[in-house]
């Protein structure tokens, strides 16, 4: 499905988005639990587009700690269920230092008990960070769950490039979380500390 392909570097290797006519249909992060990884080896049989070029571009950018807005980088998630294209369809709205649990997440998408359904199909997202399934955490404040290279650590990692703050595994109790409602209006609240 992915005809063409670019390169991001990162303080930790080298990742990689893949692309189709349509839009990005991969992005494969570079392990976040190491430093001056080469696991992605620049590879010249890549073919490039604009769409992979330019959110490549981005994705360096975001690691190199720049305020990145990727809402207009389009996305070809055909491959996946209805379903799990409505959730990261939702995510896709949270914005640079925004996060959300995954039952809110599920509310939002009109299955109010379909949490464990909304983190399998997070888990299932093939374009982390340009949709940010990393911004999804427990209703606790707790992070669970990442399945890109360096897992829960790698998620932290990116919260906090988002000015995020944590206690261990954590979000720092009373901070100011947003959320969007169906209607996409703000909401603050603050998380209880566990």
């Amino acid at each position: 499905m992915a005809k063409y392909h670019s390169h991001f570097k990162t303080i930790y290797g080298t990742g990689i988005v893949s692309a189709s006519e349509l839009g990005v249909t991969a992005v494969e992060l570079p392990d976040i639990s190491l430093t001056d990884n080469d696991s992605h080896k620049e590879q010249n049989a890549f073919e490039p587009s604009e769409i992979s070029t330019h959110s490549a571009l981005l994705l360096q950018k975001y690691f190199q700690g720049e305020r990145t807005d990727f809402s207009d980088i389009p996305v070809d998630i055909r491959a996946l269920s209805p379903f799990r294209q409505t959730v990261l369809n939702m995510i896709r709205k949270l914005e640079f230092g925004e996060i959300c649990s995954y039952s809110q997440v599920a509310e939002l998408c009109g299955s109010p008990r379909s949490a464990r359904a909304v983190g399998g199909a997070l888990a299932s997202n093939p374009i982390p960070v340009i949709i940010p399934c990393h911004r999804i955490v427990a209703s606790n404040g707790r992070l669970t769950g990442f399945s890109a290279p360096g897992g829960v650590n790698a998620k932290k990692v990116l919260l906090r490039l988002e000015g995020i703050e944590f206690n261990g595994l954590l979000v720092a109790a009373n901070q100011m979380v947003m959320h969007r409602t169906s209607a996409d209006k703000k909401i603050l609240f603050s998380l209880e500390s566990a």
